[in-house]
């Protein structure tokens, strides 16, 4: 099916092109069926025309062809929608006149689609070639929902996710964030989740965890940690993450941080504005009132509670308005308990 003639709304790849090798490695795959459904990327920019560029040109140059590409703009006023009018007039743009955060645009951005695999990926990613052909192979287990690949920072050697674990604290944990790629991650395994900067989800899996029509990210956390709460809630009932490790992809976040991993994740908790801290820790205390059970949650209460200390140290200290904005919050933590009500009468076939 995606083998068509590109159309308006297909990435088509350069002309004059020859054969392309599949660099990724691995097993393709080509004969499952999970290779001929078709896979549509929605991507969400604000003012990342200095990214876009690289991201769409990757997803030109995939070997395995996407159907469709939306990139929903929340307001940019770096002229990104001129330009992409002009530079990729093949891409789907959704134009919106407010920044409407990274979750409802996303929403947004998959309503548009209808393939049965959807890529949500960040405008500074770009992808190997290879990277949909040896993924995909990854949902012929028809429990897996969600899979991800090895996301590198630029430097084409530190690593950046080798997939989501849920660590005992309640956060999410990028397997091997930071560290040198040294192999330590090359091989296929079950993860936890998904990094949203590079995440194929299963169409049925979205639809099975939405809340009302199309709510798949939940549009109360704005931004932040949503990934780690959308695979949560798919493993409640029954779906599974899968990292494949000859999908590669490049992601700019940290660009070449250095240091011991606690420093540079203070320094970026340090170096966020105010208003994004307040989503951080938001998001949190969403994630777990909707998500943990009673049992879950006593058994972790040393490294939760160690947490938590800490963050509301910090933020008393340098940002005490963000805690006042906390406990003005309350109702929306008790709505995350009403959701997390909810999700226990779901199963993954009601769709």
């Amino acid at each position: 099916m995606d083998r068509m003639q590109p159309t308006k709304n297909s990435i088509r790849r350069p002309a004059r092109r020859g054969p392309q090798s599949d660099t990724s490695g691995g097993a393709t795959g080509s004969g499952t069926a999970a290779q001929t459904e078709p896979v549509a990327v929605v991507i969400v920019s604000w003012n990342s025309r200095g990214y876009l560029a690289g991201c769409l040109s990757s997803l030109r140059g995939l070997t395995r062809p996407v159907r469709q590409v939306v990139v929903v703009d929340n307001a940019s006023t770096d002229g990104t929608p001129a330009w992409l009018a002009r530079e990729f007039p093949e891409v789907d743009l959704l134009a919106l006149p407010t920044n409407e955060g990274f979750c409802r645009a996303n929403n947004l951005g998959i309503r548009r689609t209808r393939a049965p695999f959807v890529l949500v990926l960040n405008p500074d990613t770009e992808l190997e070639t290879g990277f949909l052909r040896s993924l995909l192979p990854a949902f012929d287990d028809p429990d897996v929902g969600l899979a991800c690949g090895k996301l590198l920072r630029f430097d084409r050697k530190t690593l950046d996710s080798a997939g989501q674990e849920l660590a005992r604290s309640r956060q999410p944990l990028d397997r091997g964030y930071g560290r040198p790629d040294e192999g330590q991650y090359d091989r296929d395994e079950p993860v936890f989740g998904a990094c949203g900067a590079a995440a194929l989800y299963r169409r049925a899996m979205l639809e099975s965890i939405a809340d009302g029509d199309g709510e798949y990210f939940d549009e109360t956390f704005f931004a932040f940690v949503e990934d780690l709460d959308l695979a949560w809630r798919a493993n409640k009932i029954g779906w599974r993450a899968a990292y494949r490790h000859a999908a590669v992809g490049y992601h700019a976040r940290g660009g070449t941080a250095a240091g011991p991993l606690w420093r540079r994740r203070l320094a970026a908790m340090l170096g966020h504005r105010a208003e994004v801290r307040f989503h951080v820790a938001k998001n949190r205390y969403l994630t777990i009132m909707r998500n943990d059970s009673v049992a879950g949650y006593v058994a972790n209460i040393p490294f939760i509670w160690a947490r938590d200390l800490g963050t509301l140290a910090l933020l008393l200290v340098t940002s005490p308005g963000v805690l006042v904005r906390l406990w003005r919050s309350r109702p929306l933590f008790a709505r995350a308990r009403a959701k997390g009500r909810l999700d226990a009468r779901r199963t993954r076939n009601q769709v």
